[in-house]
C-alpha cells in the first residue's frame, strides 16, 4: 500500500489537491492494515524443522507429525531448539513413548522454555517428594501442569492442601484432582467450603479424605453445597457417616438441580415411584450421573427387554453401571442359551457382577466343546 501511494504522490507532485488527500488516507489507514504480518498455520513445509525432529528423535510417522503441529496455531513462537525439551523430558526419566504420547496431545510444550517453565515445576514438584516413576507418571498423565502458573495456580493449591492434609504424601494424591480446576479463586472457594462442612459438624478426617477423592470443594459455590448437605441428610436420608453421603456431596455439586430432577422424571416416567427410586440413589447416589440417553436405554432393556420390575431393579443399582453393549447384552445371550438348554439357572445380575475372567471360566469355558458356536460368537462380540 505505501509503494502505490508513494507512487501516486510522485505523479501528481507534492503542490497538487491529491498530493494531501492520498497523504491523509494513507495516514488514517489503520496500523493493522499497513504493517501486520501474517499469522499463518504450521504447515509441512513452514514447519519442518519440527516436522524432521519429531520424526528423527521421538519415532512420529509424517502424518502424526503434521497432525500434532496442526495444533500449533503461530510460526513466530518457533524461536527454540525443541531438542533442548526432549532432552529435560528423557533426563525426567521419560521414554520416547512417554515423550511421544505428551507431545501428540501437547505439541506446544515443544516450544516451552526449560529453564523458565519446566524446571521450576519439576523442582517444586519434588519438594513434595515427587521422584522416580511417581514424577514420571504425574508428568505423563498430567502434563498440562507445565501450562499452569506456578506462583499464581500451583502453589497457592498445593498449599491449601498442605494444610488441610498434614502429609506431603496425600498431597500428592490429591493433586492429580485439583491441578486442571479452573477457577482462579479455587484456593478462597476451598476453604469456604471446609469452613462449610465444619460448622456442620463433619469431621476434619471426612473432609480429608473426601478431598483426595474429588476437587469438589475447590469448585463448588458454599452455597450449593449447603443446600446439597440438606438434600442428601433431610430429603434422602444417606446417613453422613457413610461413604455414599461423600459421593452425594460430588454427584450433586457437579451437576445442576434441573439435570437431577430431570433424571428423577425420567425414572417416574417408567413407573419408578419416589421411595423406588430414593431407595436406589441413596446405596448408589453415582447412579445420577448416568447421561439422560444412557439412563433410558438401560431402562428399556431391563425393563421391556429382560422384565425387571423396578422395585426389582431399585435394590439392585450396580446395573446402572455397567457397559449395556459391552456387558450386559453379550452375558444374557450366553445366559438365554444356557438357560434354554438347561445348562444354567444363574441369574443375570450375579453373571453381571462376575470378572471377564470369573465369566468364562463358569458361563464359556465348561461348554465349549457342546456349544462351540457360543463361545466362538461371544469372543468375537457378535452376541448382541
Amino acid at each position: 500500500m505505501f509503494a502505490r501511494v508513494s507512487s501516486k504522490l510522485h505523479v501528481h507532485g507534492r503542490g497538487s489537491p491529491f498530493f494531501f488527500k492520498s497523504l491523509l488516507d494513507y495516514c488514517s489507514t489503520p496500523a493493522a492494515l499497513v504493517a501486520a504480518p501474517q499469522t499463518k498455520k504450521i504447515t509441512p513445509t513452514t514447519g519442518s524443522f519440527l516436522e524432521e525432529c519429531l520424526i528423527n528423535s521421538l519415532g512420529f510417522s509424517k502424518q502424526e507429525a503434521i497432525s500434532a503441529l496442526s495444533k500449533l496455531i503461530r510460526l513466530n513462537a518457533i524461536k527454540k531448539d525443541p531438542n533442548l525439551v526432549i532432552n529435560f523430558l528423557f533426563n525426567l526419566g521419560l521414554t520416547k513413548t512417554d515423550i511421544k504420547k505428551v507431545i501428540s496431545k501437547s505439541p506446544q510444550l515443544l516450544l516451552s522454555s526449560v529453564e523458565k517453565t519446566l524446571k521450576p515445576k519439576i523442582s517444586y514438584l519434588q519438594t513434595l517428594g515427587l521422584s522416580g516413576y511417581e514424577l514420571v507418571k504425574l508428568v505423563v498423565r498430567y502434563h498440562r501442569i507445565f501450562f499452569r502458573g506456578l506462583d499464581n495456580h500451583l502453589v497457592p493449591r498445593i498449599e491449601c492442601l498442605r494444610k488441610l492434609l498434614g502429609d506431603d504424601e496425600k498431597v500428592v494424591l490429591a493433586l492429580r484432582k485439583i491441578v486442571f480446576v479452573p477457577s482462579n479463586n479455587a484456593v478462597e472457594r476451598m476453604e469456604q467450603n471446609v469452613a462449610v462442612l465444619q460448622n456442620n459438624g463433619f469431621s476434619n478426617d471426612f473432609i480429608a479424605k473426601f478431598v483426595l477423592k474429588s476437587p469438589t470443594l475447590f469448585i463448588a459455590k458454599s452455597e450449593k453445597l449447603q443446600e446439597v448437605l440438606h438434600r442428601l441428610e433431610h430429603d434422602w436420608g444417606i446417613p453422613r457417616d457413610t461413604n455414599m453421603f461423600a459421593q452425594g456431596i460430588d454427584v450433586l455439586c457437579s451437576g445442576s438441580k434441573s439435570k437431577i430432577d430431570m433424571k428423577f422424571e425420567i425414572l417416574r416416567s417408567y413407573g419408578w415411584s419416589n421411595s423406588e427410586i430414593i431407595r436406589m440413589v441413596r446405596s448408589l447416589p453415582r447412579v445420577l450421573d448416568t447421561s439422560h440417553s444412557k439412563m433410558r436405554k438401560i431402562l428399556d432393556y431391563f425393563m421391556k427387554e429382560v422384565g425387571f420390575s423396578a422395585d426389582y431393579l431399585a435394590s439392585r443399582r450396580s446395573v446402572f453401571t455397567f457397559s449395556l453393549e459391552g456387558r450386559v447384552k453379550p452375558r444374557h445371550e450366553v445366559l438365554k442359551i444356557l438357560n434354554d438348554k438347561k445348562l444354567s439357572k444363574a441369574g443375570l445380575v450375579n453373571i453381571l457382577s462376575l470378572s471377564e475372567l470369573q465369566f468364562q471360566n463358569r458361563c464359556l469355558l465348561p461348554y465349549k466343546d457342546i456349544l462351540p458356536d457360543m463361545y466362538e460368537s461371544y469372543l468375537k462380540k457378535e452376541l448382541i
